[in-house]
């Protein structure tokens, strides 16, 4: 069966893959680092809680990540950046494993692209006041267990179906659960 580590790096996609060119209706292309520490053998996956004044997604938790900018050579550098800008993440303590297919956010129609990559030493993690109310960790063992729903909401006349996690006092729903939905199926050996 291996490791929870290694079916999470069985479970991504090479970063050589091709993933389909961003929709027309996408506003900009962006990536989230999904950073899991192997010191623990639950993988805890990195979590933010955005501020509640943000135009975008104010008090939700999600990823460190963001918009591509002219300098990013693509979604890993776009996500890393990001990471160091947001949490305070050194890119050469990530060893990055591979991507999972980018997605439409619902709300800002941007095409994101989830980074997956593993802590590679002591981080200190360094929340941006203005962006991020909180960082935390839930480990992916424990997230696998979890409550896991998916409902049709309807927003401004466009129905969709969206993913909700709880754990530990956390309501993770939207793009973030959707990407966590993914991941999961593709490291569950037997999901019977």
């Amino acid at each position: 069966m291996g490791s929870l580590e290694e079916r999470l790096r069985s479970a991504v996609d090479p970063l050589d893959t091709f993933h389909r060119e961003a929709p027309a209706e996408s506003r900009r292309v962006a990536a989230v680092l999904m950073l899991f520490d192997t010191r623990n053998n639950g993988l805890p996956l990195l979590f933010l809680e955005r501020t509640a004044h943000l135009r975008h997604h104010a008090g939700q938790i999600g990823f460190p990540g963001g918009g591509a900018e002219p300098g990013d050579s693509g979604a890993v550098a776009t996500a890393l950046r990001e990471a160091g800008e947001e949490a305070g993440i050194p890119a050469d303590a990530v060893e990055v494993i591979g991507l999972l297919p980018p997605l439409l956010t619902a709300t800002s129609d941007n095409w994101l692209t989830p980074v997956v990559g593993l802590q590679q030493r002591d981080i200190e993690l360094r929340p941006d006041p203005f962006e991020v109310a909180r960082l935390f960790r839930l480990e992916l063992d424990a997230i696998m267990e979890a409550p896991h729903t998916v409902r049709t909401l309807t927003h401004e006349g466009r129905s969709r179906r969206v993913h909700f996690y709880e754990l530990d006092g956390n309501l993770i729903w939207g793009v973030t659960a959707a990407i966590v939905a993914e991941l999961i199926s593709r490291v569950q050996i037997d999901p019977d």
